[in-house]
């Protein structure tokens, strides 16, 4: 299946019912433990144009090519036959370059009013709303990464930036980190993050949750020497609020710099961007210089992607992310 040469959905694939359940099947071969995936990878499943993602009983599917829109109901029965569909929502993506997350035109099939879930992961939960503009609220392409680094947090200290809903922060609470701070500049995507503690039975310890600017809170803590040993750079790849413009492709150079100077000794960094543009060979040698500017050595990289459900990872601009984990160490001040 994967490959297979991508179909074109204009006037080629009348019926998309057979690659749809191959797709699927695929995916229930890879036994992963969640009710959360991706179930329609775009081109690397023959379906170009076309993104499904199931969130337990919800599903979403993402239409990135106008050539889709004859087989909303085609997609839909296909999805009614291999799932107990609770809610079904179809996003226009095809114009997006052109609109804000906010206007994105929705088309909710089935379950009116009833856009929110709960699912499952790796014997954590989550809330999502399928409803809340472009991001449900728990990236799925993310899930080997937040368990990787659940693995390292066990007695350690664990910055997360851009926490948006916590869901890093969820793993590493969950697997015993020693002290934890979530920072985002969205009050509301925090509350979500608290939300998503209390899903899981967490404990939320002092000063857990920021609403900061994390550019400025890196500034903050390296100036008091209050360092962690593990920190989490997953950015937008770009964002504003109220006066506040990021951009990763300009910002994140000195943003690596900023979390190496927030380091232990012998710290960690991770870092991750879905911008197409940008490479793991990129983040690397920007944490190169980063290392250089601040005396640290980088003893190890990680090269790190999506879950593998993503099948043709990193050959797609709508489906992509670029992640490193470095090992670093101070060798001088």
């Amino acid at each position: 299946m994967r490959n297979e040469k991508a179909a074109t959905v204009k006037g080629v694939l009348s019926d998309p019912a057979l690659l749809l359940k191959r797709a699927f099947l695929y995916r229930g071969t890879l036994k992963l433990d969640t009710n959360a995936m991706r179930l329609v990878n775009s081109r690397r499943d023959g379906l170009e144009g076309l993104i499904i993602d199931r969130f337990n009983k919800h599903f979403v599917v993402y239409v990135l090519d106008a050539g889709w829109h004859p087989h909303q109901r085609a997609i839909t029965d296909t999805l009614a036959k291999h799932f107990e569909v609770e809610y079904l929502v179809f996003k226009d993506r095809t114009v997006s370059q052109t609109r804000s997350a906010s206007h994105i035109a929705v088309d909710v099939l089935i379950g009116q009013g009833n856009s929110k879930t709960i699912v499952e992961e790796n014997g954590l939960r989550f809330h999502v709303d399928l409803n809340d503009h472009l991001n449900q609220g728990l990236f799925l392409d993310m899930r080997k990464n937040r368990k990787l680094l659940s693995a390292y947090a066990l007695g350690r200290s664990v910055l997360n930036c851009f926490a948006y809903t916590c869901s890093f922060g969820v793993y590493c609470r969950k697997y015993g980190v020693s002290r934890l701070t979530n920072v985002d500049i969205s009050a509301k995507f925090l509350q979500k993050g608290k939300e998503n503690y209390r899903l899981n039975h967490l404990h939320e310890g002092r000063s857990e949750f920021v609403q900061e600017n994390a550019s400025l809170y890196l500034d903050r803590v390296s100036k008091r020497n209050n360092f962690f040993d593990i920190i989490i750079l997953d950015p937008p790849s770009f964002s504003q609020f109220n006066k506040t413009v990021f951009s990763v492709k300009k910002d994140m150079p000195l943003l690596i710099e900023k979390a190496f100077r927030a380091l232990t000794p012998e710290g960690m960094l991770f870092v991750s961007t879905n911008l197409s543009s940008i490479s793991r060979q990129q983040l690397e040698e920007w944490a190169r210089q980063a290392a250089l500017k601040t005396g640290r050595e980088i003893m190890d990289v990680d090269h790190l992607g999506q879950d593998v459900e993503f099948c043709g990872f990193g050959l797609m601009k709508e489906s992509f992310l670029s992640a490193v984990l470095i090992k670093t160490r101070l060798i001088h001040t």
